[in-house]
């Protein structure tokens, strides 16, 4: 009797440390993707230049409460060659490498909208006013803040509200952004941003707006933006994309994106103060594994270097996990 007791009381206090230890340490999941890339540049007036990049991304969330989630990432980057291309701040870390905890905080999942707080990434419209998701440390393209996203009946809407970094540049930044579909195959969009406190230029107002319209195989885009800047305040992007099949898509894009257009220099998805055409090639070699071609053939639209042309050819092949 006195083992029976003796062994349940051993097990309940075995149940009960096992217990402790799993509520101390909430359970954790985990993604992220491997990218190894080259590429090859020229510019006119200064020499061709080549490099390679590995880009490895981990990202971890747990459930700490019921629906709110605890996020971060862990991001490390190292070039080789000409170590050019860069998604990160050389001065701010190395030339060539860079290892950083640069995502963490908040997100709290609500009837209508989800809210994340703390430092993450940022994508306006198609991308012309901000798109931070291409970029990796705490100084570059990171805004640590509060964002909402939700629906309000036939609306898409997001708000943010932060502290945003781009090198040297820093800011406070505010936007909303809407997106609905009027009809079948077609999506319209539109945002409104402010950027005040500026470290470079002064405080700024911008609006964008932006359609898509799917038909067939092909899907034809478009998105225009300005500030109220006093000069080089407008931007635009038009192109089309094609699938060809589940493996095979294509894409090619006319882009101008004039030096004040988008919210904070840099961070756009073109070329702040460029204007050309991207053409791009995906191919999916594994459900988890992809091939992208890149060209785009440029010229800068002000500056020292105004009319002058660049170009960059980049392979890359992205394994996700």
């Amino acid at each position: 009797m006195k083992k029976t007791v003796a062994t349940s009381l051993a097990a309940v206090m075995l149940l009960s440390a096992g217990t402790a230890t799993a509520a101390s340490f909430p359970e954790f999941k985990f993604n992220g993707d491997v990218k190894l890339h080259y590429r090859w540049q020229t510019a006119d007036g200064e020499p061709d230049t080549k490099g390679g990049k590995f880009w490895f991304r981990l990202n971890a969330a747990s459930e700490v409460a019921k629906n709110l989630t605890f996020y971060t990432r862990l991001t490390t980057q190292h070039l080789s060659g000409d170590n050019i291309g860069a998604d990160f701040d050389q001065d701010h870390y190395h030339a060539d490498h860079a290892t950083t905890l640069d995502r963490i905080g908040f997100i709290l999942k609500g009837k209508s909208f989800d809210y994340t707080l703390g430092r993450q990434d940022v994508f306006l419209g198609q991308g012309l006013l901000m798109d931070s998701t291409g970029y990796l440390g705490t100084n570059r393209g990171a805004i640590d803040g509060l964002t909402a996203t939700g629906k309000a009946g036939v609306t898409n809407l997001t708000f943010v509200a932060g502290q945003a970094w781009m090198d040297g540049d820093e800011a406070k930044v505010y936007a909303v952004d809407a997106s609905y579909s009027p009809a079948k195959d077609w999506k319209l969009g539109a945002t409104v941003a402010g950027v005040t406190d500026r470290d470079a230029g002064e405080d700024s107002t911008h609006y964008g707006i932006n359609a898509a319209y799917t038909a067939g195989k092909a899907t034809y885009f478009g998105e225009y933006g300005k500030s109220d800047a006093d000069s080089q305040d407008k931007g635009y992007a038009l192109g089309i994309s094609y699938g060809f099949d589940k493996k095979n898509s294509v894409f090619a894009i006319y882009n101008r994106v004039e030096g004040n257009a988008d919210l904070i220099p840099n961070t756009t998805t073109y070329d702040n103060n460029g204007k050309g055409m991207y053409y791009g090639f995906s191919h999916k070699l594994k459900a988890d594994t992809t091939l992208d071609l890149f060209y785009k053939d440029m010229k800068y639209i002000s500056g020292d270097d105004a009319g002058n042309a660049y170009t960059s050819l980049r392979t890359t092949v992205t394994y996700k996990f």
